[in-house]
């Protein structure tokens, strides 16, 4: 096994300003920074998430149809949970349930990258306040 010295004898360094594929160690020959174009302007917090955003729209299609689903499947807890607890309680989510469905449908509509993330998570928010409040009325009821 050879020495750590060795080793490091035998590697060179590249400046980080060096080309792609130069293996000089000479600072002097490499490339000044300035002078290779970057790949994407420096994007903002908000414009990376409308990437995110419209990323898993699209790589997802089915993600639209199975929160469709879900917003249903919860919405008819909500109903048999009436009949079943004999209390008037487990209707409150359903005005949240219906909002978060009607935000998707405007989320499906949706042609911009802004309007997709508006959307979305004013869905996404409209839901997790339903799924809340269906849990403090089932503890209210129970």
């Amino acid at each position: 096994m050879p020495a750590a010295g060795a080793i490091m004898d035998r590697m060179t360094t590249v400046p980080l300003t060096a080309p792609r594929g130069d293996e000089t160690a000479d600072p002097g020959e490499a490339v000044p920074a300035d002078t290779e174009p970057s790949a994407a302007p420096v994007a903002g917090l908000v414009e990376l998430s409308e990437r995110v955003a419209a990323s898993v729209l699209t790589r997802c299609p089915w993600l639209t149809r199975a929160s469709e689903v879900l917003l249903a499947l919860c919405t008819l807890v909500c109903l048999v949970a009436v009949g079943t607890r004999l209390s008037a309680l487990p209707l409150l989510p359903i005005p949240l349930f219906v909002v978060s469905w009607l935000f998707l449908r405007r989320l499906r509509g949706s042609e911009t990258r802004a309007q997709q993330l508006r959307w979305s998570l004013l869905m996404a928010l409209a839901a997790m306040v339903g799924f809340w409040v269906m849990s403090v009325v089932a503890r209210w009821v129970s």
